[in-house]
């Protein structure tokens, strides 16, 4: 890494900032949580959840974001697009068989020591079957990207790190992306909105992905090679949860 010298912000700006995107995660979570949990009794919202909390995470940095411009700054946008798709593309084939291997290596040592650990059942761990996951065809690949990756990158990464380096400017370069405070605590807030709807401990481990999608797009200036990147990992994810787990 090579060190970048910030621009100087004034404090009260940076504590106006920090609490600005602080409230606004807050109320994103506590949303979420709310129609997570309102779902397991109304059906209707249980049906429609993703599409709800999409609204939440769609509405919200629209709202915080008209009084600053264009929304094009803070990464909606498809520009570059020869970089963004070669970001996204060199991460899908870099990163996710790494992960494959890694995740069924997990799950078979933690079949061998600690099978109550295991969220499903070791014998399909021990002898997988690989297969798609039920309406994987031809829903889940648009519903990934339109409905889940989309709105959480337009928030996590558009807004809440892109505020937060206005008022925390990128201090290092990595790899040609300019990083920070900003990057790590956009990844941190990822990993724990997480957790704060599920309280399922293994939502934490949504920083180390965050850390990527948020270094995509202090590349690139856009959420379209994280939206792709997102939406590939969720899907090798459900891939990965019916052929080991269910």
């Amino acid at each position: 890494m090579s060190t970048v010298a910030p621009d100087a912000i004034p404090l009260l700006e940076r504590r106006r900032t920090l609490a600005e995107v602080l409230i606004v995660f807050a109320v994103a979570t506590l949303a979420t949580a709310a129609l997570y949990h309102v779902g397991q009794s109304v059906g209707f919202i249980h049906r429609n959840l993703h599409a709800c909390v999409a609204l939440v995470f769609l509405v919200l940095p629209q709202i915080m974001l008209r009084r600053r411009g264009n929304i094009e700054r803070y990464g909606f946008t498809t520009e570059p697009l020869r970089l963004n798709l070669i970001v996204a593309t060199v991460a899908v084939v870099a990163i996710l068989p790494i992960f494959a291997v890694g995740f069924w290596a997990l799950v078979r040592v933690a079949c061998d020591h600690w099978p109550r650990m295991v969220p499903g059942s070791c014998a399909h761990a021990l002898h997988p079957m690989w297969r798609m996951p039920a309406d994987f065809f031809p829903w889940q690949i648009p519903a990934q990207l339109v409905v889940v990756a989309l709105p959480e990158e337009l928030f996590f990464r558009g807004y809440v790190q892109g505020r937060l380096e206005e008022a925390f400017p990128p201090s290092r370069t990595f790899l040609g992306a300019r990083i920070g405070w900003a990057w790590l605590v956009a990844a941190a807030l990822f990993a724990l909105g997480h957790y704060l709807v599920t309280f399922e401990p293994q939502m934490l481990t949504r920083f180390f992905p965050g850390l990527v999608f948020g270094w995509m797009f202090a590349r690139t200036r856009s959420i379209l090679p994280g939206t792709i990147f997102h939406a590939a990992c969720n899907l090798i994810m459900a891939i990965l949860g019916a052929s080991l787990l269910s």
